[in-house]
Protein backbone atom coordinates (compact mmCIF):
# COMPACT_ATOMS: atom_id res chain seq x y z
CA UNK A 1 0.00 0.00 0.00
CA UNK A 2 1.29 3.49 -0.78
CA UNK A 3 2.02 5.92 2.07
CA UNK A 4 -0.92 8.08 1.01
CA UNK A 5 -3.28 5.09 1.13
CA UNK A 6 -1.84 4.00 4.49
CA UNK A 7 -2.47 7.48 5.92
CA UNK A 8 -6.11 7.46 4.79
CA UNK A 9 -7.01 3.78 5.24
CA UNK A 10 -9.89 3.26 7.73
CA UNK A 11 -9.15 1.36 10.97
CA UNK A 12 -10.74 -2.04 11.46
CA UNK A 13 -13.05 -0.75 14.23
CA UNK A 14 -14.47 1.77 11.76
CA UNK A 15 -15.72 -0.96 9.43
CA UNK A 16 -19.38 -0.07 9.86
CA UNK A 17 -18.79 3.50 8.69
CA UNK A 18 -16.72 2.37 5.70
CA UNK A 19 -19.34 -0.19 4.68
CA UNK A 20 -22.04 2.43 5.02
CA UNK A 21 -20.19 4.67 2.59
CA UNK A 22 -19.49 1.79 0.20
CA UNK A 23 -23.14 0.76 0.14
CA UNK A 24 -24.60 4.28 0.05
CA UNK A 25 -26.79 4.49 -3.01
CA UNK A 26 -26.11 8.23 -3.22
CA UNK A 27 -22.34 7.80 -3.34
CA UNK A 28 -20.47 8.92 -6.48
CA UNK A 29 -20.31 6.29 -9.23
CA UNK A 30 -17.26 4.04 -8.98
CA UNK A 31 -14.40 4.60 -11.36
CA UNK A 32 -14.58 0.86 -11.92
CA UNK A 33 -18.20 1.02 -13.00
CA UNK A 34 -19.68 0.99 -16.50
CA UNK A 35 -17.49 2.32 -19.28
CA UNK A 36 -18.24 6.00 -19.96
CA UNK A 37 -15.50 7.46 -22.16
CA UNK A 38 -15.48 8.84 -25.73
CA UNK A 39 -13.71 5.81 -27.23
CA UNK A 40 -15.68 3.01 -25.64
CA UNK A 41 -14.18 0.17 -27.71
CA UNK A 42 -10.67 1.33 -26.80
CA UNK A 43 -11.54 1.43 -23.10
CA UNK A 44 -13.10 -2.03 -23.27
CA UNK A 45 -10.09 -3.44 -25.13
CA UNK A 46 -7.75 -1.90 -22.55
CA UNK A 47 -9.77 -3.32 -19.68
CA UNK A 48 -9.85 -6.78 -21.25
CA UNK A 49 -6.08 -6.70 -21.88
CA UNK A 50 -5.49 -5.63 -18.28
CA UNK A 51 -7.85 -8.30 -16.94
CA UNK A 52 -5.88 -10.91 -18.86
CA UNK A 53 -2.57 -9.46 -17.64
CA UNK A 54 -3.59 -9.71 -13.97
CA UNK A 55 -4.92 -13.23 -14.46
CA UNK A 56 -8.68 -12.79 -14.44
CA UNK A 57 -8.55 -14.95 -17.58
CA UNK A 58 -5.62 -17.30 -18.11
CA UNK A 59 -3.89 -18.53 -21.28
CA UNK A 60 -5.96 -21.27 -22.90
CA UNK A 61 -9.15 -20.02 -21.26
CA UNK A 62 -12.21 -18.90 -23.21
CA UNK A 63 -13.40 -15.36 -22.58
CA UNK A 64 -17.08 -14.94 -21.69
CA UNK A 65 -19.32 -14.57 -24.72
CA UNK A 66 -20.33 -11.25 -26.25
CA UNK A 67 -23.65 -11.11 -24.43
CA UNK A 68 -22.09 -11.77 -21.01
CA UNK A 69 -19.25 -9.29 -21.53
CA UNK A 70 -21.70 -6.66 -22.73
CA UNK A 71 -23.74 -7.14 -19.55
CA UNK A 72 -20.69 -7.09 -17.26
CA UNK A 73 -19.30 -3.88 -18.77
CA UNK A 74 -22.63 -2.25 -19.63
CA UNK A 75 -21.81 -1.69 -23.29
CA UNK A 76 -23.23 -2.96 -26.58
CA UNK A 77 -22.36 -6.30 -28.14
CA UNK A 78 -21.01 -4.40 -31.15
CA UNK A 79 -18.54 -2.64 -28.85
CA UNK A 80 -17.47 -5.97 -27.36
CA UNK A 81 -17.02 -7.40 -30.85
CA UNK A 82 -14.79 -4.48 -31.86
CA UNK A 83 -12.76 -4.67 -28.64
CA UNK A 84 -12.19 -8.41 -28.93
CA UNK A 85 -11.15 -7.86 -32.55
CA UNK A 86 -8.44 -5.50 -31.29
CA UNK A 87 -7.19 -8.18 -28.90
CA UNK A 88 -7.09 -10.63 -31.78
CA UNK A 89 -5.13 -8.16 -33.90
CA UNK A 90 -2.35 -7.86 -31.31
CA UNK A 91 -2.21 -11.61 -30.67
CA UNK A 92 -3.73 -11.75 -27.18
CA UNK A 93 -6.69 -13.91 -28.19
CA UNK A 94 -7.52 -16.25 -31.03
CA UNK A 95 -11.01 -16.79 -32.40
CA UNK A 96 -12.14 -20.40 -32.70
CA UNK A 97 -15.21 -21.55 -34.57
CA UNK A 98 -17.63 -24.37 -33.90
CA UNK A 99 -19.62 -25.57 -30.90
CA UNK A 100 -16.82 -24.69 -28.46
CA UNK A 101 -15.82 -21.59 -30.36
CA UNK A 102 -15.15 -18.14 -28.99
CA UNK A 103 -12.23 -15.91 -28.05
CA UNK A 104 -9.48 -17.90 -26.33
CA UNK A 105 -6.56 -16.29 -24.51
CA UNK A 106 -3.25 -16.96 -26.26
CA UNK A 107 -0.91 -15.01 -24.00
CA UNK A 108 -1.16 -12.75 -20.97
CA UNK A 109 1.27 -10.10 -22.22
CA UNK A 110 2.23 -8.57 -25.57
CA UNK A 111 3.83 -5.31 -26.66
CA UNK A 112 0.39 -3.71 -26.57
CA UNK A 113 -0.36 -4.78 -23.02
CA UNK A 114 1.86 -2.36 -21.11
CA UNK A 115 0.13 0.73 -22.49
CA UNK A 116 -3.31 -0.79 -21.87
CA UNK A 117 -2.36 -1.59 -18.26
CA UNK A 118 -1.16 1.97 -17.69
CA UNK A 119 -4.29 3.51 -19.22
CA UNK A 120 -6.51 1.22 -17.17
CA UNK A 121 -4.81 1.16 -13.76
CA UNK A 122 -3.12 4.53 -13.31
CA UNK A 123 -6.33 6.64 -13.28
CA UNK A 124 -8.01 4.10 -10.98
CA UNK A 125 -5.12 3.57 -8.59
CA UNK A 126 -6.26 5.71 -5.62
CA UNK A 127 -9.62 3.92 -5.60
CA UNK A 128 -8.01 0.52 -6.08
CA UNK A 129 -5.86 1.07 -2.98
CA UNK A 130 -9.01 1.86 -1.00
CA UNK A 131 -10.72 -1.23 -2.41
CA UNK A 132 -7.77 -3.45 -1.46
CA UNK A 133 -8.04 -2.19 2.11
CA UNK A 134 -11.82 -2.49 2.25
CA UNK A 135 -11.75 -5.98 0.79
CA UNK A 136 -9.33 -7.17 3.45
CA UNK A 137 -11.61 -5.81 6.17
CA UNK A 138 -14.70 -7.45 4.65
CA UNK A 139 -13.06 -10.84 4.06
CA UNK A 140 -11.66 -10.74 7.61
CA UNK A 141 -15.16 -10.05 8.91
CA UNK A 142 -16.54 -12.94 6.84
CA UNK A 143 -13.89 -15.33 8.16
CA UNK A 144 -14.61 -14.33 11.77
CA UNK A 145 -18.32 -14.92 11.23
CA UNK A 146 -17.59 -18.26 9.51
CA UNK A 147 -15.56 -19.42 12.53
CA UNK A 148 -18.44 -18.58 14.84
CA UNK A 149 -21.26 -19.98 12.69
CA UNK A 150 -19.87 -22.79 10.52
CA UNK A 151 -21.51 -26.17 10.45
CA UNK A 152 -20.17 -29.55 9.38
CA UNK A 153 -21.37 -29.12 5.75
CA UNK A 154 -19.44 -25.84 5.58
CA UNK A 155 -16.26 -27.52 6.77
CA UNK A 156 -16.76 -30.34 4.27
CA UNK A 157 -17.10 -27.85 1.40
CA UNK A 158 -13.88 -26.15 2.54
CA UNK A 159 -12.06 -29.51 2.78
CA UNK A 160 -13.11 -30.52 -0.72
CA UNK A 161 -11.93 -27.21 -2.16
CA UNK A 162 -8.71 -27.34 -0.14
CA UNK A 163 -7.94 -30.84 -1.42
CA UNK A 164 -8.66 -29.68 -4.98
CA UNK A 165 -6.26 -26.77 -4.54
CA UNK A 166 -3.56 -29.02 -3.12
CA UNK A 167 -3.96 -31.44 -6.03
CA UNK A 168 -4.30 -28.86 -8.81
CA UNK A 169 -2.15 -29.52 -11.87
CA UNK A 170 -2.68 -26.22 -13.70
CA UNK A 171 -3.24 -22.54 -12.98
CA UNK A 172 -6.86 -22.82 -14.07
CA UNK A 173 -7.45 -25.69 -11.62
CA UNK A 174 -5.77 -23.67 -8.86
CA UNK A 175 -7.91 -20.65 -9.64
CA UNK A 176 -11.14 -22.67 -9.63
CA UNK A 177 -10.28 -24.40 -6.35
CA UNK A 178 -9.25 -21.10 -4.77
CA UNK A 179 -12.61 -19.57 -5.72
CA UNK A 180 -14.49 -22.58 -4.33
CA UNK A 181 -12.60 -22.43 -1.03
CA UNK A 182 -13.27 -18.76 -0.44
CA UNK A 183 -16.90 -19.14 -1.53
CA UNK A 184 -17.29 -21.86 1.12
CA UNK A 185 -15.81 -19.56 3.77
CA UNK A 186 -18.16 -16.69 2.90
CA UNK A 187 -21.14 -19.04 2.74
CA UNK A 188 -20.28 -20.31 6.22
CA UNK A 189 -20.70 -16.75 7.52
CA UNK A 190 -24.42 -17.37 7.07
CA UNK A 191 -25.39 -13.96 5.72
CA UNK A 192 -26.31 -13.48 2.05
CA UNK A 193 -25.51 -9.77 2.32
CA UNK A 194 -21.91 -10.56 3.24
CA UNK A 195 -21.79 -12.90 0.26
CA UNK A 196 -23.13 -10.18 -2.05
CA UNK A 197 -20.70 -7.59 -0.68
CA UNK A 198 -17.75 -9.97 -1.10
CA UNK A 199 -18.72 -10.60 -4.72
CA UNK A 200 -19.20 -6.89 -5.41
CA UNK A 201 -15.73 -6.06 -4.08
CA UNK A 202 -14.22 -8.86 -6.16
CA UNK A 203 -15.89 -7.44 -9.26
CA UNK A 204 -14.56 -3.95 -8.55
CA UNK A 205 -11.02 -5.09 -7.79
CA UNK A 206 -11.08 -7.29 -10.91
CA UNK A 207 -12.08 -4.41 -13.21
CA UNK A 208 -15.66 -5.57 -13.58
CA UNK A 209 -15.05 -9.31 -14.01
CA UNK A 210 -16.22 -11.91 -11.44
CA UNK A 211 -12.87 -13.71 -11.28
CA UNK A 212 -9.99 -13.48 -8.79
CA UNK A 213 -6.81 -12.05 -10.35
CA UNK A 214 -4.29 -14.88 -10.40
CA UNK A 215 -1.02 -13.60 -11.80
CA UNK A 216 1.69 -15.83 -13.20
CA UNK A 217 2.66 -19.40 -12.35
CA UNK A 218 4.85 -19.01 -9.25
CA UNK A 219 5.52 -22.07 -7.04
CA UNK A 220 6.38 -19.90 -4.03
CA UNK A 221 3.12 -17.94 -4.27
CA UNK A 222 1.21 -21.21 -4.64
CA UNK A 223 2.83 -22.66 -1.52
CA UNK A 224 2.07 -19.50 0.45
CA UNK A 225 -1.57 -19.55 -0.64
CA UNK A 226 -1.92 -23.26 0.16
CA UNK A 227 -0.45 -22.79 3.64
CA UNK A 228 -2.75 -19.85 4.31
CA UNK A 229 -5.78 -21.80 3.06
CA UNK A 230 -4.91 -24.62 5.45
CA UNK A 231 -4.36 -22.23 8.35
CA UNK A 232 -7.67 -20.49 7.63
CA UNK A 233 -9.51 -23.81 7.50
CA UNK A 234 -7.97 -24.90 10.80
CA UNK A 235 -8.90 -21.62 12.50
CA UNK A 236 -12.51 -21.83 11.28
CA UNK A 237 -12.73 -25.49 12.27
CA UNK A 238 -11.44 -24.62 15.77
CA UNK A 239 -13.91 -21.68 15.98
CA UNK A 240 -10.97 -19.33 16.51
CA UNK A 241 -12.63 -16.21 15.10
CA UNK A 242 -9.81 -13.73 15.68
CA UNK A 243 -7.17 -15.97 14.14
CA UNK A 244 -9.43 -16.72 11.15
CA UNK A 245 -10.04 -13.02 10.56
CA UNK A 246 -6.36 -12.15 10.81
CA UNK A 247 -5.38 -14.87 8.34
CA UNK A 248 -8.06 -13.82 5.84
CA UNK A 249 -7.06 -10.15 5.98
CA UNK A 250 -3.43 -11.05 5.34
CA UNK A 251 -4.28 -13.60 2.65
CA UNK A 252 -6.18 -11.15 0.46
CA UNK A 253 -3.15 -8.87 0.18
CA UNK A 254 -1.93 -11.42 -2.39
CA UNK A 255 -4.46 -10.16 -4.93
CA UNK A 256 -3.35 -6.58 -4.37
CA UNK A 257 0.25 -7.69 -4.88
CA UNK A 258 -0.64 -9.27 -8.25
CA UNK A 259 -2.24 -6.06 -9.51
CA UNK A 260 0.60 -3.89 -8.18
CA UNK A 261 3.12 -6.12 -9.95
CA UNK A 262 1.29 -5.74 -13.26
CA UNK A 263 1.15 -1.96 -12.90
CA UNK A 264 4.88 -1.89 -12.12
CA UNK A 265 5.56 -4.04 -15.18
CA UNK A 266 3.52 -1.70 -17.35
CA UNK A 267 5.36 1.34 -16.01
CA UNK A 268 8.76 -0.32 -16.44
CA UNK A 269 7.93 -1.29 -20.02
CA UNK A 270 7.14 2.37 -20.66
CA UNK A 271 10.55 3.44 -19.36
CA UNK A 272 12.35 0.79 -21.40
CA UNK A 273 10.62 1.64 -24.68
Amino acid sequence: MTQQAADTAPPADDLARVLGQALDGNAPASLLGPVRVPSVATEVADRLMTAIAIGDYLPGERLPGERELATLLDVSRATIREAVGRLQAVGIVEIRRGRTGGAYVRTSWTEATAAAVRRTLVPRWPELEQLFDLRGLVEGMAARAAAQRRGDPDLEAMRVALDAYAGASSLREEQAADAAFHAAVVTAAGNPQINALSRDLLMRVSLGFPTEPYGEDDPETYRQALNEHRALYEAISARDAERAGSIAERHFTMTADVIRAMLERGLNDSRDS
